[in-house]
């Protein structure tokens, strides 16, 4: 309402982001910006799983380059919407099934317009990925947002030997009521691997990302 009654163009609305940006949006932003500091001196690059439209990981790579840090972010997406739904995501099975299908092109597209040479697409889906895919990878910061069970466990039991001591695991979700997936996974491997990690609940419903694993001990 606020638009049409001052006929506000697109141009003003993005020039303006500190005028018209929501407090979840905002929050997000700032938030990414003390993650990417954080890991900054840490070895590896960084992974985003889930990246949908790609906000947060175009946000990352342009964080990076303001920042001359030399780092890549990996794009890891089937582009297919969320599938793989277990018996514990029952209730959002039937509004959520194929839905945050991102588009792989126009992705490409924004990534040639800002000449980001530091962003590379990884399609592929999370539930297929192998032991040793990740094998000639490093990474400093891992942020999972698939929202379901399975391809976040497996994501986090294959990823596991490739971060580096010092760097995070960041959920979009790890802490919701509404993806219990998500939050049963991460609770799962963080049982599993409780002397390698140490967790820190960020954010609470409705700002994003809300949890973070650090790892504090190297992985054999």
């Amino acid at each position: 309402k606020l638009i049409e009654k001052n006929n506000l163009s697109s141009f003003e609305l993005i020039t303006n982001y500190g005028l018209f940006s929501g407090n979840t949006n905002l929050y997000k932003t700032l938030k990414i910006y003390d993650l990417v500091k954080s890991i900054e001196n840490i070895k590896g690059d960084i992974i985003e799983f889930g990246t949908f439209r790609g906000n947060t990981g175009i946000l990352i790579a342009k964080i990076l380059n303001i920042l001359k840090i030399k780092k890549k972010i990996y794009l890891f997406d089937s582009f297919k919407g969320l599938q793989n739904f277990q018996k514990i995501e029952g209730g959002v099975k039937k509004k959520f099934k194929n839905k945050y299908k991102g588009n792989k092109l126009i992705l490409k597209e924004i990534i040639k317009f800002f000449d980001l040479k530091n962003v590379k697409i990884i399609e592929n889906d999370a539930v297929q990925i192998t032991n040793n895919f990740f094998k000639k990878y490093k990474f400093s910061l891992i942020i999972l947002d698939m929202d379901l069970y399975e391809p976040t466990i497996k994501t986090l039991n294959i990823t596991h030997n490739y971060l580096s001591k010092g760097g995070k695991y960041v959920f979009d979700e790890g802490n919701s009521n509404l993806w219990l997936g998500e939050k049963k996974a991460l609770n799962e491997f963080l049982k599993k691997n409780k002397t390698h990690y140490r967790k820190k609940i960020i954010s609470k419903f409705p700002y994003q990302p809300d949890v973070e694993l650090k790892k504090i001990k190297k992985t054999p």
